[in-house]
């Protein structure tokens, strides 16, 4: 689930006063104050120059270090802040703001443990101080800690009722927790604080979503959108929420909004091939896919995909390609064997087929669809016995396919069980009424067991079904017969 955590709510600066005091009788005094000067005129980088070249041409000067420190997170050069910030406490700069800072950095080096002791060794010094109790929720979050992020976040509500973001953090700690409804109340009540942010607006309707109130879940997404047209994961979850709902336009639309902020994001491109496959727009879905699998290279239910795109927009080989990729990465792959397999058994390539579907068997052993197409390639290569088990285990599958019930009934017949033909050839009748091939073959079990009358009358079912039917036409002849239309049934 995309979440978009509060990481850290701010930097402290540090308090100026007490060293404008002082007499400025040294080089690295006035090059603290220019540096102090340059930042409250908004010159950052000019800032940090002064006071790093100050810092180098005094290994004793404290306040240079603490300074610069705080404008390295500023700046977010972390692991420079992290370094600078502890020679400045080594030399016995230390306070509440130096340590908020340095937890500040550790957390932006991915150091969450040691922002922990930062945050918590601040708020001794200053306590009730909502921002480092914020930050330091926020560092527990990060570590998946969720009971005591919430501790945190929900003393930062007591502190400051009134900020979305505390409210908002407090929502994020809660959903980790498993606790969605309370997260809910938490993330509503924030963005009821800050109706025009876009942030708050999305995190909420990411809740709503995973308790599965889709109109909520809309209704905060279009919210945030209209605050924040290109707020990637509003877009991406209202896509969602209508691709749920089966309103697949309106779902492309907001993927293709979404790409277009992220251009090389995986979930935005690959759900858009997604859409233009169900679409049967395979050219634009087989783009998709590749503009996917730039972001991940490795995802192979991608390439899966891509090479049916590729296939149904007739780049065979391409596609094969892909296919083959696709298994190398993850030989369990279901879908790029199912794939391949329809692929191999439409280009007659039985013995490739047979070895594709037999794969995807291994992975999907109730895969009625491949149990029909391996029964279908056993029977036409002779195998009789393997034909009838596969589709036995596909009319097990699918009780109700007519085309695995025909089948196993073919089977029988190649094998000379009459009477078990006759049976499965019914079922298929009823499974499909429409199924002229039945009918006909149903004639031709009947006429071995010298019923030419019920023989007949199938392949006059046949007709009426299919009036071109050329088998059936053929056997009525045999009779003298001129083909005649009846109603069809059972």
């Amino acid at each position: 689930m995309n979440r978009n955590y509060h990481l850290l709510r701010r930097i402290s600066p540090f308090v100026a006063t007490g060293l404008c005091l002082l007499v400025a009788a040294s080089t690295a005094f006035s090059s603290v104050q220019d540096g102090i000067k340059l930042y409250k005129d908004g010159k950052i980088d000019e800032a940090i120059a002064v006071l790093s070249e100050t810092a180098q041409s005094d290994p004793n000067d404290a306040a240079s270090r603490r300074w610069l420190g705080f404008l390295l997170v500023d700046r977010g050069r972390h692991a420079e802040a992290v370094k600078t910030l502890l020679e400045a406490r080594a030399l016995k700069m230390d306070g509440p703001d130096l340590r908020f800072n340095l937890g500040t950095a550790y957390a932006g080096t991915g150091d969450y443990k040691q922002a922990v002791t930062e945050f918590e060794y601040a708020l001794k010094l200053r306590k009730n101080w909502v921002d480092a109790q914020s930050s330091l929720g926020s560092a527990y979050l990060n570590l998946g800690e969720h009971e005591k992020a919430t501790a945190a976040f929900a003393k930062s509500v007591l502190l400051a009722p009134n900020d979305a973001g505390v409210h908002n953090d407090l929502g994020l700690a809660l959903q980790g927790s498993g606790k969605l409804d309370a997260a809910i109340a938490e993330l509503r009540k924030s963005s009821q604080l800050e109706p025009g942010n876009s942030l708050y607006a999305a995190n909420l309707g990411l809740a709503l979503r995973a308790k599965k109130d889709n109109a909520g879940a809309q209704a905060a997404f279009e919210k945030s959108i209209k605050a924040d047209p290109n707020n990637y994961v509003a877009r991406t979850g209202l896509a969602g929420i209508f691709a749920a709902m089966g309103k697949d336009d309106e779902a492309l639309a907001q993927y293709e909004a979404a790409a277009k902020i992220k251009p090389d994001d995986f979930t935005s491109e690959y759900n858009l091939g997604v859409l233009y496959s169900k679409k049967a727009s395979f050219a634009e879905a087989a783009n998709a896919f590749r503009s996917a699998l730039k972001a991940n290279p490795n995802d192979a239910e991608a390439l899966a995909y891509l090479g049916w795109a590729q296939f149904k927009a007739g780049n065979t080989d391409d596609a094969v390609t892909s296919l083959q990729q696709a298994v190398a990465k993850d030989p369990k792959q279901a879908a790029a064997w199912q794939n391949m397999a329809t692929i191999y058994t439409l280009q007659k390539k039985n013995s490739e087929a047979i070895n594709a579907w037999e794969k995807t068997l291994t992975f999907t052993p109730g895969n009625a669809g491949a149990l029909t197409n391996l029964g279908y390639l056993y029977l036409t290569s002779g195998q009789y016995d393997k034909a009838a088990e596969k589709y036995q285990a596909a009319v097990k599958a699918d009780p109700k396919s007519g085309e695995a019930l025909f089948g196993l009934g073919a089977s029988f017949s190649k094998l000379g069980k009459t009477d078990e033909a006759i049976e499965q050839y019914r079922k298929a009748i009823v499974a499909a009424p429409k199924m002229a091939s039945a009918y006909n073959n149903l004639g031709v079990e009947l006429e071995k067991k010298g019923k030419n009358d019920e023989a007949k009358e199938q392949y006059r079912k046949a007709l009426q079904v299919d009036p071109k039917n050329a088998e059936a036409t053929k056997n009525l002849e045999r009779f003298g017969e001129r083909p005649g239309l009846v109603n069809p049934g059972a």
